[in-house]
């Protein structure tokens, strides 16, 4: 199949942070007709900055499928934390962040998960 559709992106930063989300909808337009698609997701993320370069924060994927039969929501409510440090003359990220799955439309799908994350963060190029 071919998707296509709309993303908007709203958010608001400051000293304190960040908070912000991403939603998208995509309908299927061409390829395969045996089943229709029309599938509304996104993000939603937060940053609280700490002292010392530390963070509280998450970015929790979440999805609805319009399409679906029974449980459409695909929900996760996340919390986590980061720092930020300097190996050599580079400096890195590195987050830990917990998800539960408050709705999930697959019966087999997680009810939580834990995600580590290394990042290297490298200036904007303009």
């Amino acid at each position: 199949q071919t998707l296509l559709g709309p993303e908007f992106l709203l958010g608001k930063g400051g000293q304190w942070g960040f908070v912000g989300m991403l939603v998208s909808h995509q309908w299927d337009v061409a390829g395969d007709s045996d089943f229709d698609t029309s599938i509304t997701g996104g993000q939603y993320f937060y940053t609280y900055n700490l002292e010392n370069a530390w963070q509280i924060q998450a970015q929790p994927t979440w999805s609805y499928n319009w399409e679906a039969e029974g449980e459409k929501w695909t929900l996760p409510v996340g919390v986590g934390i980061s720092k930020t440090t300097a190996i050599g003359k580079l400096p890195v990220k590195f987050a830990l962040q917990y998800w539960h799955y408050v709705e999930q439309a697959d019966a087999f799908g997680p009810d939580y998960q834990i995600r580590f994350q290394i990042a290297p963060v490298v200036p904007l190029p303009w």
